[in-house]
């Protein structure tokens, strides 16, 4: 199983502040039953948030070799979690940001990139970046859209958006009410709607409160859709990640 978005690598987001708390979330995120997950620390620009590649590489491949000492199975995998902004694609391209799995390739087909939005502003150029990504070949993929308000006041536009061909990434703690009744709701009428591609846990710290509450988060996402259709998403991670397990 793969978790394909949290913020594990240590002290270049609001995420881990240590490698020790990185271990600690790697070895909780193995217990629950995880063997791989996307390191999608934040990229946004202009702010101390905006490690690149070559920096987060360093810090995943120095906190694998922790884990991988410890004991613990788990793979950990490039990515990033990019704040959406005009010069999106050109962070890619110039390896300040990177995809899911890695650095963009134009050799490669169907990279997925993860970008997420303001939560309280709707944005007027987001057709223009999933234009753009798309014709790079990039398979945008947009976080936690049950958490964004303009989603919020009027869901049926998500349609519109998965229609443009983005993929959609729910958070787990949304279906126990992390954040909050609209999110919980929105997530509702998205798994029910078949649009969640993929989840993760967003996780951010050690003692995040979805580690005592994921099987919960399990139990009712599948009480919701049945357990066919959430091994469909579960196996949609786990054929993403497939490529990169294996390096």
């Amino acid at each position: 199983m793969i978790d394909l978005h949290l913020h594990i690598l240590p002290g270049i987001d609001d995420g881990s502040e240590s490698i020790e708390e990185s271990v600690k979330m790697a070895r909780k995120l193995a217990g629950l039953g995880f063997n791989g997950v996307f390191c999608t620390s934040h990229y946004i620009a202009d702010s101390p948030q905006a490690a690149n590649n070559q920096t987060k590489n360093r810090l995943r491949e120095k906190l694998q070799a922790e884990l991988d000492k410890a004991g613990i199975k788990l793979k950990l995998l490039p990515g990033n979690e990019i704040y959406i902004d005009p010069k999106m694609v050109d962070f890619l391209t110039t390896k300040k940001a990177t995809c899911l799995g890695g650095d963009f390739n134009v050799r490669k087909k169907n990279q997925h990139v993860l970008f997420e939005l303001p939560f309280y502003a709707e944005v007027s150029y987001l057709r223009d970046i999933i234009f753009e990504l798309k014709a790079k070949g990039l398979v945008p993929v947009l976080a936690h859209p049950e958490r964004y308000l303009f989603i919020q006041k009027k869901k049926e536009v998500i349609f519109g958006i998965v229609k443009l061909g983005v993929k959609l990434q729910s958070n787990y703690g949304s279906i126990v009410g992390q954040y909050g009744g609209k999110a919980k709701k929105i997530m509702k009428f998205l798994l029910k709607n078949r649009l969640v591609s993929y989840l993760g846990t967003d996780i951010h710290r050690a003692e995040g409160s979805l580690f005592l509450k994921f099987e919960k988060a399990e139990k009712k996402i599948i009480k919701l859709i049945g357990e066919p259709e959430y091994r469909k998403i579960i196996e949609r991670g786990d054929e993403l990640a497939k490529p990169f397990l294996s390096n």
